[in-house]
């Protein structure tokens, strides 16, 4: 997987299109004290952060998409989840930033969910996914080992 954001433009065009039409909304902190904030609906969200304790120019200013994830049934579930034991990607960044990290979600159709979680893994390359929506990858003749 590709971690950062992408440079190619059109996947950025893609995304664009697409989150204009939704609307997003933030939790705070990504902590259960929270849970009243986020529905039981199908959607995605992101997890953000914002350097802590950098308070020079550029770096006080540098925020980040770093975790894309989806829910076909609750978006409440899936916070609690990542409250609790949470993936090893998001593990470690509640270890390296604490509590500064934000949960961002957007409530969509079940139908919706897969592919926006997919543009947005490809447009930000987060680096707590373990995984990408497409893996590239050629398949040439074989070749005895």
């Amino acid at each position: 997987m590709r971690y950062g954001w992408t440079l190619e433009k059109q996947q950025w065009d893609r995304l664009l299109q697409v989150v204009t039409e939704t609307d997003w909304l933030k939790v705070p902190r990504l902590n259960q004290l929270y849970r009243d904030f986020v529905p039981e609906t199908p959607g995605v969200y992101v997890i953000c952060v914002k350097l802590p304790n950098f308070n020079q120019c550029p770096f006080k200013s540098l925020y980040n998409v770093i975790y894309v994830g989806k829910s076909e049934e609750a978006l409440l579930e899936r916070f609690l989840f990542h409250c609790g034991q949470a993936e090893r990607g998001v593990k470690a960044a509640k270890q390296c930033f604490g509590d500064s990290l934000e949960y961002w979600f957007t409530e969509v159709s079940r139908d919706r969910v897969a592919e926006l979680e997919k543009w947005l893994i490809d447009c930000f390359g987060p680096p707590a996914n373990r995984k990408s929506g497409s893996i590239p990858g050629k398949i040439g003749n074989p070749r005895p080992a």
